[in-house]
């Protein structure tokens, strides 16, 4: 992209971005696994374990809690994705500059 000592720089910030959205989403849905989990122990202590308020609860639980955590770590990881895109950008623009500016010099 911009030179080659740059782009491993690049590939490695946006492999990076992806590991930790990754990770966040495995965290995510092992909370998730220990909420279903205690929802059911719940129901079973109660004695409504064969009934639907666990479903009703995991649904509730789903689009209260997981679904909004889900998309707060998309944006995020998208927030980093667009904010790596634009410093490329503005250091390739300032490069672009600089090298002109040299080739003035050279030329003058």
């Amino acid at each position: 992209m911009i030179n080659d000592t740059i782009d491993p720089f690049i590939n490695a910030y946006r492999d990076s971005l992806q590991q930790q959205r990754d990770l966040a989403m495995q965290n995510l849905d092992n909370t998730r696994r220990n909420d279903y989990a205690s929802i059911m122990s719940n129901a079973n202590t109660a004695g409504a374990l064969y009934s639907n308020f666990p479903q009703r609860d995991k649904i509730k639980y789903d689009t209260q809690t997981y679904q909004p955590n889900q998309i707060k770590i998309q944006q995020s990881y998208q927030t980093g994705l667009d904010k790596l895109r634009s410093n490329i950008i503005s250091t390739a623009n300032q490069l672009k500059t600089i090298n002109e500016a040299i080739a003035e010099l050279n030329a003058a």
